[in-house]
């Protein structure tokens, strides 16, 4: 008697649960119909709530995502005119999303304890960068109202989710720091869709076309520049680690940074290909810290990367920069906004974009205010040229004030990097001391967001790739979470128990 009454209940209960599964559907189509943005919500509000409920699950899902996610999206977005700040497009959601998410589990962590930060010195370096922002934000708002203060929004919503995407890395590889292999084999997972999307338009003809009928490989990011810089941080998280290798390890890390130091020159970027130099310069000065040994063995393995590198990919190089004009042609291009190609327009660009940024020297005319106020105008898409530096976009966005913060955050970023003992911290230090300061600023990194997702991936690799080794130090941390998932367990043990 009592097993049918049980098998009634549970009847009963699947179908109350398939009711309540299909009313929720038929609302939520209903609302999509009439207002996406609705719909969009009310999936988002219950996703956070079970972010909430199962924080770890949340965390890897999330850690997962920003690592094999992320650098295949930009591929579905879209810089027009007309478009928005808050254009609903899938790198848009994605980072949203992360953002909410970061917050969720934050105050999650705190209210069981748990830090946030991985020392003071890192959240230091985020003061800055929230100074900066913040400077940017309150400068466009209080100059052009409404449309400053939503670009300002929009700024300071990209930026947060980027640090979003790190905390929430780093707090799930802080759980146990066996999981930065799977980390690794996350990153390398997110690597392979640009990787092969660029082979393909390589293929096929069908990658960015330049004058002159030169395709340039993107990949899956929105410009072959982006695509450069992806790749050549990549290169140096390889080669960094090539003097700790031995044997095959060695000559397959080596085999693997030339195969993407080609990549690198068949975007046909030359600040890809700068950062790449620059870094490499970089990366052996880091090494001076190591010892003289770890010097002769960096020096070694450089000049045999950059010997193969040439003889596989020098060809490519000498032909990007042969076309460097600084003659009338070039100035007229410029000036039209037919070419954005030579050294020449960029002179031109920077030097329109100071001139208006003397009108406001402090704080500037606000966050993203170059794409609406620059006079240069892209004569394909009808939008206002980026600044192509980041020195002069700060300058012009932000003034010398907000200049000056981005610099110290640059500077302390950079610090934070080269101090990890990790090979990855090396990498990672040498490839953002080449974007931030040893390439002048040219690779605008600060408005390629899809690959400072990866770059604060790396930064949170390298904070605990040798975290496995000096578990001591992480006791308490895990400790803690330890203890947050028994508070959890016991609450639904005891339920069972009733049960």
């Amino acid at each position: 008697m009592s097993t049918t009454v049980a098998a009634i209940t549970s009847g009963r209960r699947a179908t109350s649960a398939a009711v309540a599964w299909i009313a929720v559907v038929a609302v939520l189509s209903v609302a999509a119909a009439a207002r996406p943005s609705l719909a969009f919500g009310a999936v988002g509000a219950v996703l956070l709530a079970a972010a909430w409920r199962w924080p770890a699950a949340a965390l890897q899902v999330g850690a997962l995502a920003s690592l094999i996610v992320r650098p295949s999206l930009d591929m579905f977005s879209e810089r027009r005119l007309g478009a928005g700040p808050f254009t609903g497009e899938p790198a848009v959601v994605f980072g949203s999303g992360m953002l909410l998410l970061g917050i969720v589990l934050l105050f999650r962590r705190g209210r069981e304890g748990l830090r946030a930060w991985p020392d003071r010195s890192l959240f230091r370096a985020h003061v800055w960068l929230a100074a900066t922002y913040g400077v940017l934000f309150l400068a466009g708002w209080r100059l052009y109202g409404a449309v400053g203060l939503g670009a300002g929004i929009r700024e300071l919503a990209r930026i947060g989710s980027i640090v979003s995407a790190f905390f929430i890395l780093w707090w799930w590889l802080e759980g146990d720091p066996a999981r930065t292999k799977k980390a690794w084999l996350a990153l390398s997972i997110g690597a392979i869709p640009p990787i092969v999307v660029a082979l393909w338009q390589l293929r096929t003809g069908t990658g960015f076309l330049e004058p002159g009928d030169i395709v340039r490989i993107q990949g899956t990011f929105s410009h072959p520049n982006s695509m450069g810089q992806f790749l050549a941080t990549l290169v140096l998280i390889v080669v960094a680690g090539v003097p700790r290798s031995r044997g095959r390890d060695r000559l397959w890390r080596l085999a693997v940074a030339v195969g993407l130091s080609l990549l690198v020159a068949l975007t046909y970027s030359r600040t890809a290909i700068l950062v790449l130099a620059t870094g490499l310069i970089a990366l052996l000065l880091l090494q001076v810290r190591l010892g003289k040994r770890a010097v002769l063995r960096s020096v070694a393995v450089v000049a045999v990367f950059a010997l193969l590198g040439w003889i596989v990919a020098g060809g490519f190089v000498r032909q990007r920069f042969s076309d460097v004009s600084f003659g009338s042609a070039a100035v007229q291009g410029a000036l039209a906004g037919a070419s954005e190609n030579s050294f020449t327009w960029r002179l031109i660009n920077w030097a329109g974009l100071i001139r208006l940024g003397l009108a406001h020297p402090v704080m500037g005319h606000g966050a993203g205010m170059t794409t609406q106020l620059n006079p240069v105008v892209n004569e394909n898409s009808g939008v206002p040229f980026n600044a192509h530096d980041d020195f002069v976009r700060f300058f012009f966005e932000g003034g010398l004030l907000g200049l000056f913060c981005y610099v110290v955050y640059g500077a302390l970023l950079c610090r934070w990097a080269v101090r990890r003992p990790a090979a990855a911290g090396l990498g990672v230090g040498a490839a953002l001391l080449a974007m931030f300061f040893l390439t002048a600023g040219t690779t605008e990194l600060s408005l390629h967001t899809a690959n400072q997702y990866t770059l604060y991936a790396l930064l949170a690799l390298a904070a605990t790739s040798g975290a496995a080794g000096v578990r001591g130090r992480e006791a308490p941390a895990l400790s803690l979470q330890q203890q947050s998932d028994e508070r959890h367990r016991q609450p639904d043990e005891e339920a069972d128990q009733h049960r």
